[in-house]
């Protein structure tokens, strides 16, 4: 009787402590998106800081930035590399390899034809440099 009790009493101590983790929110990470139902997770939007002055907005100046600088820059898609990637020249002539996010397109079609502004992110990664896009505006 004496085991069970030993064994009920560090259970529950032990479920206590995993139960008290959890509410304290750091400030510096990205909060996570819900989990459970997919109804919760599809609305979730993490926000945040956009300083405006710290943008990219030219093909070449996103080549030479740092990872995860923020671009916002108009131009056309050339053509595609493969299902994600495209090649996207600016206004200027550069061209960039971009990474286009499914949900960017918004159900959009685009054609080389078509002017768009592409939002997204430098991706550093392996000596090699694009723009992960998040979404795209037909201009």
């Amino acid at each position: 009787m004496k085991t069970k009790a030993i064994i009920l009493s560090t259970l529950l101590a032990m479920s206590a402590t995993s139960m008290a983790q959890g509410g304290f929110q750091d400030g510096n990470k990205t909060p996570e998106a819900p989990k459970g139902k997919p109804e919760m997770r599809k609305h979730f939007q993490p926000g945040g800081f956009y300083d405006e002055s710290k943008v990219v907005r030219t093909a070449q100046d996103a080549l030479n930035a740092a990872d995860d600088t923020p671009v916002l820059i108009e131009g056309h898609i050339t053509k595609q590399v493969d299902k994600n990637d495209f090649i996207f020249k600016d206004a200027n002539g550069t061209e960039i390899q971009i990474e286009v996010n499914r949900k960017a397109w918004k159900g959009q079609t685009i054609t080389p034809n078509d002017k768009i502004e592409i939002r997204g992110e430098v991706d550093k990664d392996w000596g090699k440099t694009e723009i992960e896009v998040k979404q795209i505006t037909k201009k």
